[in-house]
């Protein structure tokens, strides 16, 4: 997905900053920063410092991503193919019991296999 052809990780206002900060603590800044001020554009970015070299930084970037999607009320993906809880009780909600024998698995070994020597 290219806006204005660019890739959408690079739409973050954040991106040309990271890259000129030298140091670790100034990057870590930066992402705190991100959870202030940031919006829905720097999700791709935050998703692409999760695959960075520092474990640090990576880790940083799922928790500030994670916070940000929760600030921004935005679902993720994992949460998105989850199923409704009420579907969970749907037994209940309508009184259906499984059936205790499924006739296709419901199958008997003959007893004069068990005689043979």
């Amino acid at each position: 997905m290219t806006e204005n052809g660019l890739p959408t990780y690079l739409q973050s206002v954040f991106h040309p900053l990271f890259q000129h900060a030298k140091d670790l603590e100034c990057r870590l800044m930066l992402m705190d920063e991100m959870l202030e001020v940031g919006d829905k554009k720097e999700i791709p970015f935050l998703t692409e410092l999760e695959t960075h070299q520092d474990p640090r930084i990576s880790n940083k970037a799922f928790e500030i991503k994670c916070a940000l999607l929760s600030k921004l009320g935005m679902i993720t993906e994992s949460e998105r193919r989850r199923l409704p809880m009420n579907l969970c009780f749907i037994y209940d909600e309508f009184s259906i019991r499984p059936s205790k024998v499924d006739p296709d698995l419901d199958f008997e070994v003959a007893l004069d296999i068990l005689e043979t020597k």
